[in-house]
């Protein structure tokens, strides 16, 4: 989710529990919201480490020890303890203990509903959970919470206001995974049919609409892609697509259950493709830390850069329609198995690397 969201959802939800009176130690509603609010936005502070090294963010970092359940204590500990010493209200640490508790937790269940997964349990567990019910940037969601904070502000229960909002937003949450559930069937269809007994299905939301999924089967190697919406209109595409940009073309990539396009990718590549080369350089040691992110990992496409050979590979968990993919990982080298160097191509360009040093 991103940070904005998680900032007005810690507010809401503090805003919910607050006390008619405020909290002990002199830290009234107000305080607590924008201390919620701010200790919301706290565990994205590992985005910091991404320019340390990128693809250990990426593998270890990102939504790991700031994101941990068992790390909550400590955290809360530790900002309730800074807060109040800012604000000068030593007899309020308990108070916002209680309150950077509740948004820090906040914070990882709304992240653990989108599809790149939380080490909740860390240091004990490298698990991550990812129910991939709703996209990391979900304005239906966003709205529903700023709408929720909005009126507890303005009405005269605040308590009771902020809670209708959650209760709101639980219902459209209950919608994503009802959607979700009809996107897998899809999926599990396509694998009946194909007679498939050993392939996995997997539907991932999509940006624009919660209406919008992303259904992968998983066939050994291969996968099979489509892009869905399960209220498909005719003529909202075709809006759509005329006058929306790339908007437009994300919005029209997505068709109808009755007729999905599904497409063919793989780990190795396709038949045209260097295959075997594929093969070896994604069993090299030093993408290690990329097979261990990557949930859905396929071939991106080989490169001819300054007399080396680049043998790229990317996430379809982020391949969106029209866009650069924004996680593209590979080596390259002149063949020898001891020359392949670990680099990155960076976001929005199209050959532009970056080398990592392992």
């Amino acid at each position: 989710m991103d940070t904005l969201t998680h900032a007005l959802l810690g507010g809401l939800v503090v805003r919910a529990v607050t006390p008619q009176r405020g909290w002990s130690g002199g830290v009234d509603r107000k305080t607590a919201t924008l201390t919620a609010s701010l200790v919301a936005a706290f565990p994205d502070i590992d985005y910091l480490s991404f320019w340390i090294d990128p693809l250990i963010f990426l593998a270890d970092w990102h939504r790991g020890p700031t994101h941990s359940l068992l790390m909550v204590p400590v955290w809360a500990l530790l900002l309730s303890v800074l807060l109040a010493r800012v604000l000068r209200r030593p007899a309020a640490q308990r108070s916002l203990f209680a309150i950077t508790t509740i948004a820090l937790m906040s914070h990882i269940a709304s992240d653990t509903i989108t599809a790149y997964g939380t080490q909740v349990f860390w240091p004990v567990s490298n698990l991550r959970l990812a129910y991939a019910t709703t996209f990391v940037i979900d304005p239906y969601f966003t709205a529903i919470v700023l709408a929720g904070l909005i009126a507890s502000i303005g009405l005269a229960r605040p308590a009771a206001s902020a809670g209708v909002g959650l209760l709101v937003l639980a219902g459209y949450l209950g919608s994503q995974l009802y959607w979700q559930q009809r996107a897998e069937s899809l999926g599990k269809d396509f694998v009946d049919a194909h007679h498939w007994d050993q392939a996995t299905v997997a539907a991932l939301a999509q940006p624009l609409t919660p209406f919008n999924w992303l259904v992968i089967v998983t066939q050994g190697q291969g996968y099979r892609v489509a892009r869905v919406n399960l209220a498909f209109d005719p003529s909202h595409l075709a809006w759509a697509a005329d006058r929306l940009g790339w908007l437009g073309h994300i919005w029209s990539a997505y068709q109808p259950v009755e007729s999905p396009d599904w497409e063919s990718h793989n780990r190795y590549g396709n038949r045209d493709d260097p295959r075997e080369l594929i093969e070896e350089v994604w069993s090299l040691e030093p993408l290690r830390d990329f097979r261990r992110f990557a949930k859905f990992p396929a071939f991106y496409r080989v490169d001819l850069i300054k007399g080396e050979r680049c043998v790229w590979y990317t996430d379809l968990r982020y391949v969106l329609p029209g866009l650069t993919p924004p996680f593209r990982y590979g080596l390259c080298g002149s063949g020898d198995p001891d020359d392949w160097e670990l680099y990155r191509l960076r976001r929005f360009s199209h050959a532009d690397r970056q080398p990592l040093k392992r």
